[in-house]
């Protein structure tokens, strides 16, 4: 991802912090116990969870269980507490050797640690939240391989919505 895109991404997250989200999109898309998920994310994700989602839809119809998908990608990043400046040095860190992020992380203990911990890992934290929310297992198994642009591990029928929710995710 380029500079100019992270530095976009800095001011609609302050954007998003200081005004209120119209989160009427993710009501109708998202069920009960799914939706309490939801807004437990901080207003600047629930606003790129929103952009997410109007960039897949950008390119078709897709199933609700996909939209879900695209509105819950980053909800494993609940609770983390992941600042202005964790989000800037993961940045930087992922500039570096992939094993640069890891070692930070560690198991995320201490606690200091544990935001870089969930960062490198909030595909898989956020699809087993969308398990215990009784979301479809597509919508899982879209969360947790959100990522990465290799889709393999995703069903075949799948495989061109994770493709979708990668672009879309890239994008906003």
């Amino acid at each position: 991802m380029s500079w100019a895109y992270r530095a976009r991404q800095f001011w609609a997250r302050m954007r998003a912090a200081s005004r209120a989200i119209d989160d009427r999109a993710a009501r109708r898309v998202l069920p009960r116990d799914a939706l309490a998920l939801y807004v437990r994310m901080s207003p600047g994700d629930r606003q790129h969870a929103l952009q997410v989602l109007e960039r897949l839809r950008a390119e078709g119809s897709w199933p609700n269980s996909v939209e879900q998908a695209a509105l819950l990608h980053d909800v494993g990043k609940v609770g983390a507490r992941l600042t202005l400046a964790h989000r800037t040095l993961v940045v930087l860190l992922q500039a570096l050797p992939p094993a640069s992020l890891a070692r930070l992380a560690g198991d995320g203990t201490p606690a200091w640690r544990h935001p870089f911990f969930v960062q490198l890992h909030h595909a898989e934290l956020g699809a087993t939240l969308c398990a215990q929310a009784g979301c479809p297992p597509e919508t899982v198994s879209l969360v947790r391989a959100h990522q990465g642009d290799d889709h393999a591990a995703l069903a075949p029928e799948w495989r061109a919505a994770g493709a979708a929710l990668h672009r879309a995710d890239e994008r906003s």
